[in-house]
């Protein structure tokens, strides 16, 4: 048998204990709860990829999601690895209404394919591994549990803070003000998950600046359709005020571009890996400000997103954080980010360079 077919594959769920509840204004994760796909090829290469369930932003579940998966796993069963972008295509017809598990089946075809050309992931995006360093999210709770989050990280070397609001107009001004004291000099980013209103936003913006800080981003001020809204603060103000939620397609992407919305975040758990570089071509092609995010996910998605920003290059803000939120070990092997947010890809000598324990002795 050719070592390039794919022999089996597994689904299993991986769950962790988190340091704090990971709030945001449309939810709140108290543990981490993925699923993760593994296929082995003939010749004795595995890879592995994750599927971060969202189900209060993508409404995906991860019953349909492990679902999905063994399906996917079924359908690739016999094929060869070598015609990935075969792979690639049939994936797509099958999970493009549950975009997590794309993901997760790319990313294991992708890590098993650049273990067997026994050459680290990023190698397939570019020549050389750009710097990648994260920002760490200071989620919504009180100013004083802002201010003790910001000095610790900060204390480590954290040099970006996304302050997560839209639940409390004063008390999110207050925990703004809170990051900025306990981390002078650092940047802010914000984030509302849809929550404001055009009008809110501008008010936001208005009274942070007053009190002496300006944020580098607005990332998904309103509502997700509210296109219009977006390309609105993107004229108002002078940084990049950039596209969650409202990003799920290439098609998304060429709406948001044509109508003057300034920033995107790709995440892989949105769109999937192959569209996810569609989308970033049509970005760089436009000069849009470009971040690179993520859900709720382990080390093992979350190192994949660094592999593909780092390959790419041009990425203007990294938001891979959420391994830093993970108190239990998920994965073996590549541990990154460390505590000042920096992604060290030079120690991956083949492919994504992590598994989760969960087949970690398979």
């Amino acid at each position: 048998m050719k070592e390039t077919l794919i022999k089996s594959f597994s689904v299993a769920r991986l769950r962790g204990a988190l340091t704090q509840p990971f709030t945001i204004s449309s939810g709140s994760h108290k543990e981490l709860d993925n699923a993760v796909f593994m296929v082995r090829l003939a010749g004795g290469a595995r890879g592995c990829g994750e599927a971060g369930v969202a189900p209060h932003i993508t409404g995906e579940t991860l019953e349909g999601t492990m679902a999905a998966l063994k399906r996917a796993g079924a359908w690739l069963e016999g094929r060869d690895i070598s015609s990935f972008d075969a792979l690639f295509r049939g994936l797509r017809e099958r999970l493009d209404r549950n975009r997590a598990a794309l993901a997760a089946a790319e990313m294991a075809v992708l890590d098993a394919l650049s273990r067997l050309m026994k050459v680290p992931l990023w190698r397939f995006y570019g020549p050389r591994a750009a710097r990648t360093v994260t920002d760490i999210t200071v989620v919504i709770g009180t100013p004083g549990q802002a201010f003790d989050f910001a000095e610790f990280y900060r204390a480590r070397g954290m040099r970006t803070f996304k302050i997560k609001v839209g639940i409390d107009y004063d008390n999110d001004l207050r925990r703004a003000a809170a990051v900025r004291k306990a981390a002078p000099g650092a940047g802010i980013f914000l984030d509302a998950n849809c929550a404001w209103s055009v009008g809110e936003a501008r008010s936001f913006v208005r009274d942070l600046r007053r009190a002496g800080i300006r944020p580098s981003v607005l990332e998904q001020p309103v509502e997700r359709d509210d296109i219009e809204g977006l390309a609105a603060l993107s004229r108002d103000f002078d940084f990049p005020v950039c596209a969650d939620e409202s990003l799920y397609s290439l098609q998304d992407a060429v709406r948001l571009i044509r109508a003057g919305v300034t920033g995107l975040n790709i995440k892989l758990m949105k769109l999937g890996l192959a569209q996810s570089l569609e989308v970033y071509r049509l970005a760089k092609a436009k000069g849009v400000s470009l971040m690179m995010g993520e859900m709720l996910e382990s080390r093992l998605s979350s190192v994949c997103a660094a592999h593909f920003a780092a390959g790419l290059g041009g990425f203007d803000l990294i938001d891979l954080d959420t391994p830093l939120f993970i108190k239990d070990r998920a994965t073996a092997g590549f541990a990154g980010p460390s505590p000042d947010g920096n992604y060290d890809l030079s120690k991956v000598r083949s492919g994504i360079g992590a598994v989760p324990l969960v087949f970690s002795r398979r």
